[in-house]
């Protein structure tokens, strides 16, 4: 028998002992193979009867063009560029733009600030025809916040495997070929956050900078004779400057810091 037909025989085996009134909806997905795996990119020539997940001969010349066959079986499989379940959406790199990707990552991962951003209202203003119908428009981010929105919406919720930073990377004026100083751009771009989100009502969003980035230190003198301290006013610090030397830890820094 054709494997064809052995795979068909398979799939519809189980009404030889199922009665017409127990059929469920996995007898007929099976029945009908819905759940077979797309065939790997390379192995059909043409369609696969016995598959309906093949999407080889399906007409796709038509709108790739006339090339050559050993060309088309090259084409890249658009399940590779699917994202895999529980696992993270990454970040194309641009050039020399890792600096970037890597502090959206962490501040992805920050989950009060990525709930105050969501909490931010979108400046985008609705496209309205005449007798006052909305026009739909494909949404574009216009500000900082909404950038910052869109690609957090994009890590947290696509299906992709990685996504284009290039919208952000363009607002912020930034040289794709040119690599900056990492903490430089934090700090600049974290004060600017700060600047734009000072507009808003709510205090969640308002101070959200302040409370996750921000912090307070004072030198203080203490003698050791009677105890006394002196101190001068506490500062605003938004980041620890701390030299790393060799066989001491990270943690071990900042204690000797503070």
């Amino acid at each position: 028998m054709a494997p064809r037909l052995q795979l068909e025989k398979a799939a519809w085996r189980w009404a030889e002992t199922v009665r017409p009134e127990e059929v469920s909806q996995e007898h007929i997905e099976t029945a009908y193979r819905i759940w077979l795996e797309p065939c790997i990119r390379g192995v059909c020539r043409r369609n696969c009867k016995g598959n309906p997940n093949c999407l080889v001969g399906i007409g796709e010349h038509i709108w790739l063009g006339e090339i050559d066959e050993n060309s088309f079986h090259n084409i890249d499989d658009p399940n590779c560029e699917r994202r895999k379940k529980n696992s993270f959406v990454g970040l194309t790199n641009l050039g020399a733009t890792c600096y970037v990707n890597t502090f959206l990552q962490v501040w992805f991962l920050n989950l009060e600030l990525r709930q105050a951003l969501y909490l931010c209202p979108s400046t985008c203003s609705d496209y309205v025809l005449g007798d006052g119908i909305q026009e739909e428009k494909d949404y574009e981010p216009q500000t900082i916040c909404e950038h910052l929105q869109y690609l957090f919406a994009l890590l947290q919720n696509s299906n992709r495997r990685y996504i284009d930073p290039s919208g952000f990377v363009k607002a912020l004026g930034l040289d794709t070929g040119q690599q900056q100083d990492a903490q430089e751009f934090s700090k600049l771009f974290m004060s600017l956050l700060e600047d734009t989100l000072s507009k808003q009502k709510n205090p969640d969003v308002r101070n959200i900078v302040q409370q996750q980035f921000c912090g307070e230190y004072a030198y203080v003198t203490v003698c050791n004779q009677c105890g006394r301290e002196s101190k001068l006013l506490p500062q605003t610090v938004n980041g620890l400057y701390l030299g790393i030397f060799e066989g001491i830890k990270i943690r071990r820094r900042q204690s000797l810091f503070l």
